[in-house]
């Protein structure tokens, strides 16, 4: 049976760490591993589209919900929601799955964290690809959600995490090119049921680095990088594309019109094309 016949399977992994994690995997054991990494608030459901795309192409695909996300455990300690904390949290998957090297693809707030691992354990990524990715700058929503929701507020934040929320923030990232569905909205809320999830992403908005690649650090990686942003990202300004050619020349960099800040989302088969040509492109040199 090729390994991309059978559709995709979901299970929860429990970590050495004692945290249960969502993993959806698709693709011959085999085959080059492919890691997906949902950004703030997401969940593997916005990989639904590249997982079956990957797998075709011959890759072992596996989107995973971070810690804190989808049906992943939502700790409270805030170092979990640090940078650190989330790359060894990430690199702790990998090691359960036994995955030795594997490319990488952060969305979003998974950016800062794929890129840290790629600089700090190197050795174990194949190649890197930064979808409509933070770390450069500060953050407008970010900068907001610190004021609007400073950290003695924590405890009240469930009762605010209605679903009309959900479809307005949702809503308020795509581009010009389609809009959610219900079920889209409904897929977004759902962790929602579990009030240590805004918790969580609360601790995210205060204790993460969203301005990580700020001091530069990109000028020191060795693998090879793509970068996806759509033309009408809403969180991501286009100005972020010409830091990152200052810190990584060679880069590779892929622009979707009228998409948004969900890419993955918004344009799938466009995403699936610059993934799927980047990461089976002979000899490229990192960065």
């Amino acid at each position: 049976m090729p390994p991309s016949s059978a559709g995709p399977t979901t299970t929860i992994l429990e970590l050495p760490s004692g945290i249960r994690v969502g993993v959806t995997q698709q693709g011959g054991t085999r085959a080059p591993a492919v890691v997906c990494l949902p950004g703030w608030g997401g969940s593997q459901y916005l990989f639904r589209h590249n997982i079956p795309a990957l797998a075709s192409a011959g890759f072992r695909a596996i989107a995973i919900d971070l810690k804190g996300h989808g049906v992943s455990d939502k700790p409270l300690d805030t170092d979990d929601y640090t940078l650190d904390g989330m790359v060894a949290h990430v690199l702790e998957v990998l090691d359960a799955l036994h995955l030795e090297k594997a490319s990488l693809i952060g969305q979003s707030m998974a950016g800062p964290i794929a890129a840290q691992i790629s600089l700090t354990a190197f050795e174990r990524v194949e190649r890197l690809v930064l979808l409509a990715p933070v770390g450069y700058g500060p953050i407008r929503p970010v900068s907001i959600a610190r004021v609007l929701a400073p950290l003695g507020v924590a405890r009240h934040l469930p009762a605010l995490a209605t679903r009309w929320m959900f479809d307005l923030v949702v809503k308020s990232m795509y581009g010009d090119l389609i809009k959610p569905s219900e079920r889209d909205i409904d897929e977004y809320f759902a962790p929602a049921s579990d009030p240590n999830f805004v918790r969580a992403l609360h601790r995210l908005i205060h204790h993460f680095d969203w301005s990580s690649f700020d001091d530069g650090r990109l000028r020191a990686l060795r693998v090879p990088l793509l970068v996806i942003r759509g033309d009408s990202d809403p969180i991501v300004p286009l100005s972020v594309l010409d830091r990152f050619r200052q810190d990584v020349p060679g880069l590779r960099v892929a622009k979707i019109p009228r998409a948004g800040h969900l890419l993955t989302e918004e344009a799938p088969e466009a995403v699936n094309r610059a993934i799927v040509d980047f990461l089976s492109a002979p000899n490229l040199q990192p960065g």
